[in-house]
């Protein structure tokens, strides 16, 4: 999806070149260029001075902190509105102020963005600073987890529900989320919740891809067939969605949607097929 190594640092310039924003000064980044997604950074002086509390929890997770530097943060801002409507994943960078050696040898004192990984949002909350220069403030705090770890959470998610036609697996994944996530979940809920959204797209595919219309090319050891399943509004495969919003694909549909020259197009007529379908479903 995207050329960032974790724990690699980079200039600012090639985070605003790769979503294709002009955005000077903003935390938050996006561009019409990489649509799924959105850049936070985190840290430096600009974060302190407006009085940010970002910070890694010990499950990998982070609390980072909503845009506005002074008075109340609100959702209509467009940052926070982005990140609190969780259709969009987040490449999360922390900032460096260069060293005087950094200063000299790149000319100036731009600072240096570390990549932390792909992330998606899980929920957000009020805050209300009790110290400090932001105190009294209602900010919002995003938590982020990481989505690569997504992907371990799948045990027998292609093992079929017995009995099931049409509306029985539509009220099986209804009552499989019915849950909403709350503040504070543990990783391995929270994606075992994204598991039953994975499971429910390779279940409504029979075993067909929903990209090509063919036969899934191979059977998993489990004896199912083999398919891949892509969230349509992100351009990351992790993290929880809805019906509408998932299509299981063949792998060379996976990375013709990510990688092909026609991968927004061939994106958007998958939409409406899954959109056709699940019409058809209810």
């Amino acid at each position: 999806m995207q050329p960032f190594a974790v724990g690699k640092e980079y200039a600012r310039q090639r985070l605003l070149d790769f979503v294709g924003s002009r955005q000077a000064q903003s935390g938050v980044l996006w561009g019409a260029k990489e649509p799924g997604c959105i850049i936070c950074t985190s840290g430096g002086k600009h974060g302190k001075n407006a009085g940010y509390s970002d910070e890694a929890l010990p499950d990998g997770s982070w609390w980072y902190f909503g845009q506005g530097m002074n008075g109340d943060q609100q959702l209509t801002n467009s940052a926070n509105s982005k990140l609190a409507s969780r259709q969009l994943s987040v490449l999360l960078f922390t900032t460096r102020e260069p060293t005087s050696k950094e200063v000299a040898a790149q000319g100036g004192y731009g600072k240096l963005f570390g990549y932390r990984g792909l992330f998606n949002v899980a929920d957000h909350q009020p805050y209300i600073p009790a110290t400090g220069i932001r105190a009294g403030n209602h900010l919002i705090r995003f938590r982020l987890v990481p989505a690569e770890e997504g992907e371990e959470a799948q045990d027998n998610e292609n093992t079929l529900p017995q009995g099931l036609g049409p509306n029985g697996l539509q009220e099986w994944l209804r009552v499989a989320t019915s849950q909403p996530v709350p503040v504070g979940l543990a990783l391995v809920q929270y994606y075992q919740r994204c598991a039953q959204i994975r499971r429910y797209a390779k279940l409504r595919a029979h075993g067909i891809c929903e990209g090509c219309g063919t036969q899934a090319p191979f059977f998993s050891q489990d004896g199912t067939p083999f398919l891949e399943v892509h969230h349509l509004v992100r351009l990351a495969d992790d993290g929880p969605d809805t019906p509408e919003n998932v299509a299981a694909l063949c792998p060379n549909c996976h990375r013709r949607v990510h990688h092909g020259s026609d991968r927004l197009e061939f994106n958007a007529g998958i939409v409406k097929s899954i959109l056709a379908k699940e019409d058809g479903l209810r």
